[in-house]
C-alpha cells in the first residue's frame, strides 16, 4: 500500500513523462488557456454588456507538479481569476455562459465536467483535461472565470 506522499514508482513516472512530452509546451498551453478564458469573457460580455472585468489576483506558477508528474521537469501555471463583480446573470444567460465555457474548454480537450454548485444564482462548474488542465466558471453575485495549464513541460525541456 502506498501513502499520499510516496514518490511515484519509476515505471509510472516514465509513462507520465511520455504523456507530458505528447502535450503542448507550458508556454503554448498558457496561450491556449488564456484564449479560452478570453473567449468565455467575450461571450459573457456579449450577453451582458454592462459587465466590467477585473483581475483581483496575480497568476502563479509552480516549480513542480503533483503526482504522477512530480519527477518530471513539468510546471503548472494558475491564471488570475477574471471577476465581474455585482453583476446580474439570469439562469438563461448562465446556461449560455456555461455552454461557451464548455466549447472553449473542449478546444483544449478539457471535457470532463465537474459541477460543484448548480442552484439558482449559485453556480460553480469546472472543465478538466489532460494532466490537470482546467477551466472554471462560477457565479454567485460575481461572475468568475479561472483556469490552469495543468502540468506541462517548458518549451526548452521538451
Amino acid at each position: 500500500m502506498t501513502g499520499p506522499y510516496d514518490h511515484t514508482p519509476p515505471s509510472v513516472a516514465a509513462k507520465a513523462l511520455e504523456v507530458l512530452k505528447s502535450l503542448p509546451s507550458l508556454q503554448d498551453t498558457q496561450a491556449q488557456v488564456q484564449a479560452a478564458i478570453d473567449e468565455i469573457k467575450t461571450a459573457a460580455s456579449t450577453l451582458i454588456p454592462a459587465i466590467s472585468w477585473e483581475t483581483l489576483n496575480e497568476g502563479s506558477g509552480s516549480s513542480t507538479c503533483a503526482r504522477p508528474y512530480e519527477q518530471s521537469d513539468g510546471r503548472e501555471y494558475f491564471f488570475p481569476r477574471a471577476v465581474a463583480e455585482n453583476v446580474v446573470v439570469s439562469e438563461q444567460d448562465w446556461a449560455k455562459i456555461q455552454e461557451a465555457a464548455k466549447q472553449a474548454a473542449a478546444k483544449l480537450e478539457a471535457t470532463e465536467v465537474q459541477v460543484m454548485q448548480n442552484g439558482p444564482a449559485n453556480h460553480d462548474v469546472g472543465f478538466y483535461g489532460p494532466a490537470g488542465l482546467f477551466i472554471k466558471v462560477g457565479y454567485r453575485g460575481n461572475l468568475v472565470v479561472s483556469g490552469s495549464t495543468g502540468c506541462r513541460l517548458p518549451r526548452d525541456q521538451k
